[in-house]
């Protein structure tokens, strides 16, 4: 029996020895290659397993259990390949596996610290635009000084505006037209009642509805070189100063502001009013247009 069986060596290293019988089926089925070198008894000679079988008479293949052991201990592997290739191939995957799922997760935390920069930017964009809004309103505060009353039936004033620096500037040819508070009061609620109408969502410019079909002024004036202006007075009674300013915002933008000033003809000298955002048309409250003089 010992005669039959066949040294099989691939790369140098001996893979077993086998049966005559078998080694045909096993290179069909792949188990065994081309360039595996095989020896027997009969043909001493390491030759090609394809040559190797021609030059003995292969008989005809029979089951047969492979012999165990070679001169080396080893057995031949079912796979055809060598020992340990699938457990390498298998951990190659797991390998890849992982590294794949890490980039996944650390893809993920990058971009939720993406995320989470960009709201931060933008809450920080947010309280510059509140800054910036603020300080724009503070450049186009306005004063309305009313100085004298000089002689009965006559009011006199001035306009002026405070710039960054914190110093009164004249503001001239500013249009002031002067109506009876009740007069006003009256067109004023008119009015809101009429933006109450509008369909939702319509975009209104105040300083423009605000001044559609304002009732006739009694009189009116602009203001000189120096801001100043003067009006007659009919009667002692209450008083409307109407003045649209238009003014520069810090981003370089014209502003325009409407405000509507209340005083008593009767009222002491000196009287101060400072006009700013809480008297604006743009708050669309007709109680809160009207500042009072004293």
């Amino acid at each position: 029996m010992s005669k039959r069986l066949v040294h099989v060596a691939r790369d140098g290293k001996v893979l077993g020895q086998y049966p005559t019988e078998q080694l045909s089926l096993l290179m069909d089925s792949g188990q065994f290659l081309p360039t595996d070198l095989c020896y027997s008894d009969s043909c001493p000679e390491w030759t090609p397993m394809p040559e190797f079988l021609k030059k003995i008479q292969v008989p005809k293949y029979t089951r047969a259990r492979q012999v165990e052991g070679s001169s080396r201990g080893e057995s031949f592997p079912r796979s055809g390949h060598r020992p340990g290739h699938h457990s390498a191939a298998l951990l190659s995957g797991w390998i890849a596996f992982l590294l794949m799922l890490s980039a996944v997760i650390g893809s993920g935390f990058w971009i939720l610290t993406l995320y989470s920069e960009i709201a931060r930017k933008d809450a920080q964009l947010d309280e510059a635009g509140k800054k910036l809004s603020e300080k724009e309103k503070e450049n186009q505060r306005l004063l309305f000084v009313s100085r004298e009353v000089a002689e009965a039936g006559i009011v006199r004033g001035s306009i002026i505006t405070r710039n960054e620096a914190g110093k009164r500037v004249a503001m001239p040819g500013i249009e002031i037209y002067l109506y009876p508070r009740k007069v006003i009061e009256g067109y004023l609620d008119s009015r809101t009642a009429e933006l109450g109408r509008l369909p939702s969502g319509t975009n209104v410019d105040g300083n423009d509805f605000y001044t559609t079909n304002l009732p006739s002024p009694l009189a009116s004036t602009s203001t000189d070189s120096s801001g100043r202006f003067e009006f007659s007075v009919p009667d002692p009674a209450e008083y409307v100063l109407v003045s649209r300013i238009n003014s520069t915002s810090q981003a370089g933008a014209q502003v325009s502001r409407i405000w509507f000033v209340s005083f008593n003809s009767q009222d002491p000298l000196n009287t101060l009013v400072q006009i700013t955002e809480t008297n604006c048309v743009q708050q669309f409250v007709s109680s809160l247009m009207i500042v009072e003089g004293r």
